[in-house]
């Protein structure tokens, strides 16, 4: 790896034209170029990363204070046992068990709504969990809590970073790839020029 990233900084190093070279040509400024604007790029990506992840975590920190004004919590009777769920793409895992039954609350003037969530597989009828209702008494997912504002923002700036750090290096790989393939191909006609003749031209 070092001994790579060493070949590498004397290839840009060389293409840049730091030192001369007369068997240095236009494609290979180009191309270092291009590597080292780039570079500046996946560098670059690093706090801006961050700035997104700061970003989204105030966006979603937001929702969630928002989300919490607008619900609440409410206590939901079980009126039927628990069954066994399992999801069909998830059939042969343990982790994927869990139980589910249907539950009722009361929505507010007389009113009551019901929905089948994920409880204790050790429930009874008439034990009760809670559940999160809107304003109007429907059932609407929990807010979501610091940690998970928290994860979710890292994980989403650490994607970020990732696809732009990875779009870099497969640009930079393939920048240099067809550099050197432009230069065999201008070596060969080249090559080909001298043996008929021709006079080298050091380019």
């Amino acid at each position: 790896m070092v001994a790579a990233l060493k070949a590498h900084a004397a290839w840009l190093v060389n293409a840049l034209g730091v030192n001369r070279n007369p068997l240095r040509r236009p494609i290979d400024r180009l191309a270092a170029g291009i590597s080292v604007l780039l570079l500046m790029v996946a560098l670059i990506a690093i706090p801006a990363s961050g700035l997104f992840g700061a970003s989204l975590h105030a966006d979603l920190t937001q929702r969630a204070a928002t989300a919490a004004e607008t619900t609440r919590p409410v206590d939901a009777v079980l009126t039927t046992r628990p069954a066994l769920s399992v999801p069909v793409s998830e059939a042969y895992s343990q982790d994927a068990l869990n139980s589910t039954a249907v539950v009722e609350w009361r929505a507010g003037l007389g009113r009551t709504q019901n929905a089948t969530v994920q409880v204790p597989a050790d429930s009874s009828p008439g034990d009760t969990v809670t559940v999160w209702v809107d304003q109007a008494g429907n059932r609407v997912p929990a807010p979501a809590d610091g940690g998970a504002i928290t994860a979710s923002a890292i994980f989403a700036a650490l994607l970020v970073l990732l696809v732009i750090e990875l779009a870099c290096i497969a640009l930079i790989a393939g920048t240099q790839h067809l550099a050197r393939r432009m230069c065999m191909r201008a070596w060969e006609r080249e090559w080909a020029f001298l043996q008929h003749g021709g006079t080298w031209s050091q380019r």
